[in-house]
């Protein structure tokens, strides 16, 4: 993948309007996160990346061609989309559920092969998750869950991972391993990573460019630290923020003194 360019994009959700005039390019290695309050618009804006939803006005450009001019089959080798929430609706075991990701690259029959299951492998090994292949997903919890979708993005092998909400119902730990997983894959792989965030610091040290919407229209896009200042989050949402430093560490912690 060359970018995703984005040009002066506008999403609206009924007469509200979500994003104004939003250009940026997202570039292969890069690994940007998309901030906000809830209602903000990052699934709506995820969507509209991933081709699956039409913006209000402007454009997203994959290599420089359209998405809405990409053959589905083979946008889906281009993009992976992770959604917010993963509904099993029959048993099967982790391996298999990694392994409905490598559906745009079947042939024939549409059995998989050789390399479909060391993608699976490989993708469930960058995780730490090698030991669970054999179990059923019905058996998991939401974290665990949480991981096998991940998983099945990184195994899909597509140049850009969207990603909606990964960290959700993971412990720190985990959260930190998926952070460092996304990061090793966009620097070693030449990846372009996109996942929307709720914690600004995680963001801050793992991300190397941010979103940030305000759910007003107003959206900053650029290098992490420019973009998630105290000034900026306080005002998208709507309480007051300090940088402290510790050392080489910073974070956004509330102010003491609400004003």
């Amino acid at each position: 993948m060359n970018t995703l360019h984005i040009d002066n994009l506008s999403l609206r959700a009924g007469d509200r309007i979500l994003v104004r005039a939003l250009s940026a390019t997202i570039a292969a290695g890069d690994v940007w996160c998309i901030a906000g309050p809830n209602g903000a618009g990052k699934t709506t804006l995820i969507g509209v990346l991933a081709g699956l939803a039409k913006p209000a006005s402007g454009s997203v450009s994959l290599d420089g061609r359209a998405l809405s001019a990409w053959h589905a089959a083979d946008l889906a080798r281009r993009r992976a989309l992770m959604p917010q929430s993963t509904h099993d609706a029959f048993s099967a075991t982790v391996l298999d559920t990694v392994l409905l990701n490598r559906f745009p690259y079947l042939t024939g029959w549409g059995w998989e092969s050789d390399d479909d299951r060391a993608a699976a492998h490989a993708a469930l090994d960058a995780l730490g998750f090698t030991a669970f292949a054999s179990r059923d997903v019905l058996t998991l919890s939401g974290g665990e869950r949480q991981r096998v979708a991940l998983a099945a993005v990184l195994c899909q092998n597509a140049p850009l991972l969207l990603l909606d909400e990964p960290l959700a119902h993971l412990d720190l730990h985990h959260q930190i391993d998926c952070l460092d997983a996304l990061v090793k894959t966009a620097r070693d792989e030449r990846r372009a990573v996109v996942l929307s965030c709720h914690d600004l610091n995680l963001a801050r040290r793992f991300a190397t460019h941010a979103l940030l919407l305000d759910g007003q229209g107003g959206a900053h896009a650029g290098p992490v630290a420019d973009v998630l200042t105290p000034e900026r989050a306080s005002a998208a949402f709507g309480y007051p923020l300090v940088l402290i430093r510790d050392g080489a560490h910073e974070a956004l912690v509330p102010s003491i003194h609400r004003h």
